[in-house]
């Protein structure tokens, strides 16, 4: 009998012990879960993600089957994914992968809030981003047809705007101040052409007025000669006209004398 209440206490003792040890252990496991849990909070908030991620599988260690531990652990993952394509200027999957984000639950809120907080000003970005490719599309246009000053008109709409310094509109303002600088290029070209045109007018316009100048004082010589020429040509024509009458006058007397009889030395 008292063999058997030895064995019976000893199996009631180690059963105690192990149990014991059990729920110790689980105890012990549910507070580095709690603390691991709590980290990844702390880490989120200080925008610490990567350590947060690290933070959420070490629990999920400690307990695989938790699910919010599986849900923050995805959105931390997610939210991260769309920090990368912010980054890399891909607007419009960002903000579709932090809309996703900002659905997850259960969630880290602080998450939740920067998720939402990023969709929105995405597209804020997105529509500005359109007006300005509209502006910019019609600038390309206009050079493309000579009309230099009006794209310039539409480029200085670009980076002009408010908002143009942001990182989000990089591009677009580098490709705008390109073609600003291409366009102010070809205007200085055309200023220089134009201004050596009018030089070559201005230079023909005094070569013609020099050849009319001179014209009209070759013309002024010329009328001035013939009027202090005129009276001398008539005296001459009338000395001529006087010469031809004397001489006809006197022609008649030298005939007369040769054909005058002669006295006849015979009568005599």
């Amino acid at each position: 009998m008292k063999r058997w209440m030895f064995w019976l206490i000893t199996a009631i003792v180690v059963a105690l012990v192990f149990v014991g040890f059990g729920y110790t252990k689980k105890r012990e496991t549910q507070k580095q879960f709690d603390n691991l849990m709590s980290q990844a909070i702390t880490n989120a908030q200080a925008a610490e993600y990567k350590k947060a991620e690290l933070n959420l599988q070490d629990a999920l260690r400690k307990k695989p089957d938790d699910v919010v531990a599986k849900q923050r652990l995805e959105q931390v993952k997610l939210y991260q994914e769309g920090l990368a394509e912010l980054k890399q200027n891909d607007y419009e999957q960002a903000q579709l992968t932090f809309r996703s984000t900002a659905k997850i639950s259960p969630s880290l809120s602080i998450l939740t809030q920067r998720a939402k907080k990023k969709d929105k000003l995405l597209e804020s970005v997105l529509k500005q981003r359109e007006k300005y490719d509209d502006l910019y599309n019609e600038a390309i246009r206009l050079t493309e047809i000579g009309a230099y000053s009006q794209s310039n008109e539409n480029l200085v709409q670009i980076l002009d705007g408010k908002n143009i310094d942001e990182k989000y509109y990089s591009q677009v303002r580098k490709d705008a101040r390109e073609l600003q600088e291409r366009n102010n290029s070809i205007l200085e070209q055309i200023r220089i052409q134009n201004q050596q045109a009018a030089i070559r007018r201005q230079r023909e316009q005094q070569r013609q007025e020099e050849t009319r100048k001179a014209q009209q004082a070759a013309a002024s010589s010329s009328s001035a000669e013939n009027q202090n020429g005129e009276p001398k040509k008539n005296d001459d024509k009338n000395n001529g006209q006087d010469n031809v009458k004397n001489g006809s006058e006197s022609k008649p007397e030298t005939n007369n004398s040769a054909t005058e009889p002669q006295p006849n030395n015979e009568n005599k």
